[in-house]
């Protein structure tokens, strides 16, 4: 007897690691990316450890209104603040909740964009509350530049 839901059913990928594999990074910078449902927002730092907090702790976005020049994301367990440029797009995107990733600019990694009115972070801080102290310790190990 044929199986009714093969069709519906995952085939699985082929063996000889051809396989997805890690996803391609862009070849110029980006200060984030927004895309429809997005269940938590990873802050991508230059010599730190990714964090990736769900939108749910988000409790408030405090910035500084059109100059676009910082915020700061109060989560109910760490906060984080941002400094650069031309972050307003940004702002509106984190109230909407459509921010997949943000990530500050490694010079290590990318050249200065080109486009001097596109959003650009020069820092990303986070602010661990100390009742997750040993979460905050990991935060200061991280890759060193070489």
């Amino acid at each position: 007897m044929a199986d009714p839901l093969a069709q519906f059913r995952k085939t699985p990928a082929p063996s000889g690691g051809a396989g997805p594999g890690k996803p391609k990074e862009p070849d110029e910078y980006l200060a984030f990316a927004a895309k429809d449902k997005v269940t938590r927002l990873r802050i991508r730092r230059a010599m730190a450890p990714t964090r990736s907090p769900g939108y749910p702790y988000l409790l408030d976005v405090v910035y500084d209104g059109s100059y676009g020049t910082n915020f700061v994301l109060v989560f109910t367990f760490l906060m984080v603040l941002v400094r650069g440029k031309n972050l307003q797009q940004l702002v509106f995107a984190l109230e909407s909740g459509n921010v997949d990733f943000i990530q500050e600019f490694d010079p290590d990694r990318w050249g200065k964009p080109k486009d001097e009115t596109a959003a650009f972070i020069e820092s990303i801080e986070v602010v661990v509350q100390e009742s997750a102290s040993s979460v905050s310790g990991a935060e200061k190990t991280g890759p060193t530049k070489h």
